[in-house]
């Protein structure tokens, strides 16, 4: 009887040393495969702006032209893959509504005649991108992601037609991703506050309509995000 409750004892004692071992190098929220969540976060909307100023139209000159940016909000849904322990494979579709204002300075005949054009896309993202995670430490894992985003503008283009004070966009965007979090473990959820930056390489600028058409040749998006995902 002593053999055997000393057995079970020392059998008890190295599976629990076992299972906190493994604990310690990885939670077991990780060892699933494929798992979903939830994104918020908050978008800090720039334009990477090439400008031509001091060209005329009419009597009136451009002297130079001013850009204003603005908050925004952002909601998804993630999926993900864990490829392995450290390397996870991520898709968070997510809908995006942001705001810019274009400040126009115009001289004309009889002094400045300053006016303001906004720029308000609704955009559907697909970013894809590769995590990198560092190892398990006390519920936490630091991460770095990096990948590619194709964006659709889902604002309509009828209304931006009708309305001189807004500028048209092209309907799709192309961007780079980078980004890093941190993971922090519950039992039951995994809260990950995140910075994402996103470089945009196509031209979304479309004189259709506009002030001085001509005299803005590039507009490519830049926006950084504070994300509060819960997976």
């Amino acid at each position: 009887m002593k053999k055997a409750l000393s057995f079970f004892a020392l059998s008890v004692l190295l599976s629990s040393m076992v299972f906190a071992q493994n604990y310690r190098d990885r939670h077991p929220f990780d060892f699933k495969r494929f798992n979903l969540g939830l994104q918020i976060g908050l978008t800090y909307n720039d334009y990477n702006l090439k400008e031509q100023v001091n060209i005329g139209e009419g009597l009136d000159t451009l002297r130079n032209i001013r850009l204003q940016t603005r908050p925004g909000i952002n909601f998804g849904m993630i999926a993900n893959m864990n490829l392995g322990r450290q390397l996870s494979l991520r898709m968070v579709p997510s809908i995006s509504l942001e705001q810019r204002d274009i400040y126009y300075n115009i001289e004309g005949p009889e002094g400045p005649k300053p006016q303001t054009r906004k720029i308000d896309p609704a955009y559907f993202n697909i970013p894809l991108m590769f995590q990198w995670k560092t190892s398990y430490w006390k519920r936490t894992r630091f991460y770095v992601l990096t990948g590619g985003q194709v964006s659709v503008n889902m604002a309509r283009n009828e209304k931006v037609q009708d309305n001189p004070e807004l500028i048209k966009l092209s309907r799709y965007d192309g961007a780079l991703v980078f980004g890093f979090g941190l993971n922090m473990y519950g039992d039951k959820v995994k809260f990950s506050p995140e910075i994402r930056y996103k470089l945009g390489l196509s031209n979304v600028y479309v004189p259709d309509n506009t002030t001085f058409a001509h005299a803005i040749s590039r507009l490519s998006s830049q926006v950084i995000s504070l994300n509060f995902n819960f997976e």
